[in-house]
């Protein structure tokens, strides 16, 4: 029967030890997983420590380990710093993951004139952190270039063109949007707009290559004034809904680079009096819960941005108790995007409301 300690007791790796028959050593390196402990000894280490009211000194054991076990997050530069609901939902799986890690979370913003691998550099130097999760990749990334080179355990959520020697997690979102277009293609669209992101943020282009990959094995002309690049929120997809109004052929449908774009293209064409999802079909990117909110509900290519949260918490605390192991040795994982059908995406109406001929006033 487990022994019941004195409320005023503290149990104390000494004390563990003591009621094991072990020494302090073994007791502190089977409660902190290193690899030259056998299962049995660190189960039954384990099991002493529940048992007794254990609970690790947090500081004791990171000055031991000799690993800050914190990740840092700085949060990426954006103009007006309007929120970003897919960064909200990674930090939220990202920050459960850590803690059940008894990791910390450190999320960091970028003071006007600085840059982020400024913030990165002064978090290094200042010991605050033991790794970084790094979000919304670049095609060439300033961050990625500087963290190969820092010593420092690191994962992306998202890929640079060249990412060979480096831990991430992606979404395919060339056939992410393959598949998108191929479903409005298959309910009877052949004119399809796009509303993308900057061109510069590797979801982006490879969003933008999916769609120009499946509008052409499908035969749809993808017509002048259809495609609008650098949309990145509803202000912007408001203006290019109106300048897609303008066009003499209307497209049938938008496809949108990320939810928060489609809510900004449908806003703006009820607004013009079109009825979307019977007139205009619009899809969008990301799965975000604000999509089923609207009215149509959002058709959109869902990602699980709270699981990628939380794998890639996994992936950086994992490599960062594994700071002896071959560096060549990286998590890179795949996942797909999956379709979720709502009202906003239907086959083409024969024409558009008259009243849209205006366009957006």
């Amino acid at each position: 029967m487990p022994r019941v300690r004195k409320q005023n007791e503290t149990m104390s790796i000494a004390r563990l030890a003591k009621h094991l028959g072990l020494s302090e050593g073994t007791v502190s390196r089977a409660l902190n997983n290193y690899p030259d402990i056998a299962e049995k000894t660190v189960a039954r280490v384990r099991k002493a420590a529940d048992e007794l009211g254990y609970r690790p000194s947090t500081t004791a054991r990171r000055l031991a380990r000799g690993v800050v076990e914190t990740i840092g997050f700085v949060l990426p530069a954006r103009d007006g710093h309007q929120i970003d609901p897919f960064l909200a939902e990674i930090l939220d799986g990202l920050a459960t993951e850590l803690a059940l890690s008894d990791w910390d979370l450190l999320v960091s913003a970028v003071p006007d004139g600085h840059d982020e691998v400024e913030v990165m550099d002064r978090l290094i130097q200042s010991g605050k952190v033991g790794g970084f999760v790094v979000a919304r990749t670049k095609r060439h990334d300033p961050r990625i270039d500087f963290l190969r080179t820092s010593h420092i355990p690191f994962v992306a959520q998202g890929r640079t063109e060249n990412c060979d020697d480096y831990a991430w997690l992606d979404i395919d979102n060339e056939k992410a949007f393959v598949d998108a277009v191929n479903y409005l293609v298959g309910l009877g669209h052949r004119k399809i707009a796009y509303l993308g992101g900057d061109p510069e943020l590797n979801y982006a282009w490879q969003r933008r290559a999916g769609y120009l990959a499946a509008t052409k094995a499908n035969g749809c002309d993808i017509a002048p004034g259809y495609m609008h690049d650098g949309i990145t929120n509803e202000l912007a997809a408001r203006e290019a809904v109106l300048e897609i109004l303008k066009l003499p052929d209307h497209p049938t449908a938008i496809l949108c680079v990320t939810d928060a774009v489609a809510i900004g293209a449908i806003h703006a064409l009820a607004h013009a009096g079109i009825d979307v999802g019977s007139e205009m079909s619009v899809i969008g990117f990301d799965g975000l819960p604000m999509g089923e909110a609207i009215h149509p509900g959002l058709t959109t290519m869902s990602q699980a941005s709270y699981q990628i949260g939380r794998e890639v918490g996994r992936i950086v605390v994992a490599q960062a108790n594994k700071a002896n192991s071959p560096a060549s040795v990286f998590s890179q994982i795949l996942w797909e995007a999956s379709l979720t059908v709502r009202g906003s995406a239907n086959p083409p109406a024969l024409k558009l409301a008259a009243n849209a001929k205006g366009g957006i006033s």
